[in-house]
């Protein structure tokens, strides 16, 4: 084990080691049998709960924080409309039914697993929708990325993950550069 001084990296002693090591455990003990506070307790119910009541996507991104977490839902079986953050994200599956695996995240190659919730702009050219992936295109709708406004003259029908500027001309067309 190292540790930092003085701006330089060097080896712990094993008496250090130790020490920490103690530390760390007697820590661990006192967490574990530590009674959570109410807002803790509240924190756990609204996750566990939030996606059992039908939210609007408008409204859900603004509650984004009582989403769970894409790795506190690893393993478990959801439906469509399963609403989690990754990322500092918030997502929805849009598969029937989905069990969520560590090894797809929202990244590319899961635009069919899930999408992202984006719904608080208008998507018109004075709020145009910030397009990061992942997202379907709506006909007549105008989108942003990397400072350009883009109108899109076709849905895509399911989310997409190329960035607006390969779409030129199959989906979209540059408004302000």
């Amino acid at each position: 084990m190292k540790k930092y001084v003085n701006g330089n990296f060097i080896d712990m002693t094993e008496e250090e080691i130790a020490q920490f090591q103690t530390e760390q455990k007697k820590f661990e003990t006192q967490e574990k049998h530590r009674p959570l506070s109410v807002d803790e307790v509240n924190a756990m119910l609204i996750k566990k709960q939030i996606n059992s009541v039908e939210i609007e996507d408008s409204v859900s991104v603004r509650m984004i924080d009582f989403y769970p977490e894409f790795s506190e839902v690893i393993g478990q079986t959801v439906s469509q409309g399963f609403k989690f953050t990754y990322q500092g994200k918030l997502y929805k599956v849009i598969q029937a039914t989905l069990t969520m695996q560590a090894h797809y995240p929202p990244m590319t190659g899961t635009e069919s697993l899930y999408e992202i919730i984006n719904e608080e702009y208008d998507g018109d050219i004075y709020d145009p929708i910030p397009y990061d992936g992942n997202m379907s295109l709506e006909n007549g709708k105008y989108y942003t990325q990397n400072g350009v406004t883009y109108l899109c003259n076709r849905d895509t029908g399911q989310a997409v993950y190329n960035a607006l500027s390969d779409l030129v001309g199959l989906y979209v067309e540059v408004v302000l550069d």
